[in-house]
């Protein structure tokens, strides 16, 4: 029974959620809240795995990749948490405005699950499309080493006809000092030539080694269309945690209690905001300033204090200023 209420715990914890709240509440909540617990976790080491191989593919750092893939796993979940979190139980008015943060939050969500459903396929379908991806590496290959080729041949064509037509005019005794010109353009052309090949195989050797991860990712959905199934039943997975939380009765025990205990919390801090504030600025500047409260509720600020003055129109400003008597 004590490891049970440990896990209990740990996954209400990393749902999110305030298990000193939720272990006297019914059975049927704690369960909802463990299935989200668990739900987490699971994207969690998904996230991981995920990652770690997206950096992998793109970088070729197989350990390190393991340690970039966990912190952004943690800082990508975080996000993905707070969006559930911060989930407003009280749902009093289902305007507009609510149902666009709740759509953002559900794109977000979304938007976050495909960035770790995706290189995820690539794991599951990497030899199914291995073969594709190196015909199609091979393609490229050969279309950059036919762009390489053709442009230092037209400059190398470019150098020897212009060198030719020189050493044509030297034989000839049409000019003369030219050595200095002679020697440079073969100096060109010898340059162009070792060029040429030292940019052909570097131009090999880099497209032979990229991954070709995202061509990777296009591969996989336009020649396995099925596997969007996969990417739907990840997307819902994304999802649950956020729709359990979602139709949680905002009325309930476990919500009522909750909101309860964090306005206390927001309660107390102001009150200690208050008490601080004037003796902060006390012992720096020798003088208490005391927070103006414009508010009838601070600090949740919903209801402004109306301003009880009578203010006079502009009339009874002039005429009291050059009295009643007209121009």
């Amino acid at each position: 029974m004590r490891i049970g209420q440990v896990l209990y715990h740990f996954f209400w914890k990393v749902s999110g959620e305030d298990p000193q709240i939720l272990k006297n509440t019914k059975k049927k909540l704690k369960v909802r809240f463990l299935c989200s617990g668990i739900l987490v976790f699971v994207l969690f080491w998904l996230s991981v795995i995920s990652y770690h191989h997206t950096f992998n593919k793109l970088f070729k750092i197989p350990v390190m990749s393991w340690v970039i893939g966990l912190v952004f796993t943690m800082m990508i979940i975080n996000i993905y948490r707070l969006n559930i979190i911060t989930l407003s139980a009280k749902k009093l008015t289902y305007s507009f405005g609510y149902y666009i943060s709740l759509g953002i939050r559900v794109l977000f969500i979304i938007l976050i699950s495909l960035t770790v459903i995706k290189p995820l396929e690539t794991i599951l379908l990497d030899k199914a499309v291995s073969s594709e991806v190196e015909t199609f590496k091979a393609i490229e290959i050969k279309k950059s080493l036919n762009k390489t080729t053709l442009y230092f041949d037209n400059e190398i064509t470019i150098v020897k006809k212009e060198l030719d037509e020189l050493q044509k005019k030297i034989s000839e005794n049409l000019i003369v000092d030219a050595e200095t010109k002679e020697n440079f353009l073969i100096n060109k052309l010898t340059f162009l030539k070792n060029e040429k090949a030292l940019q052909l195989k570097e131009t090999k050797l880099l497209l032979n080694d990229s991954p070709y991860f995202i061509r990777s990712l296009i591969l996989i959905n336009e020649k396995h269309p099925q596997i969007w199934l996969l990417t739907i039943l990840l997307v819902i997975l994304f999802l649950t945690p956020f729709i359990l939380k979602f139709t949680t009765s905002p009325s309930g025990f476990y919500n009522r209690k909750r909101l309860i205990v964090q306005e206390k919390i927001i309660e107390d801090e102001y009150r200690f905001f208050k008490q601080f504030y004037p003796k902060a600025f006390s012992n720096s500047i020798g003088e208490a300033l005391n927070v103006v409260e414009n508010y009838e509720d601070p600090p949740f600020n919903t209801i402004k204090i109306k301003d009880e003055r009578v203010i006079g129109l502009e009339t009874d400003f002039i005429k009291h200023l050059y009295g009643n008597k007209e121009d």
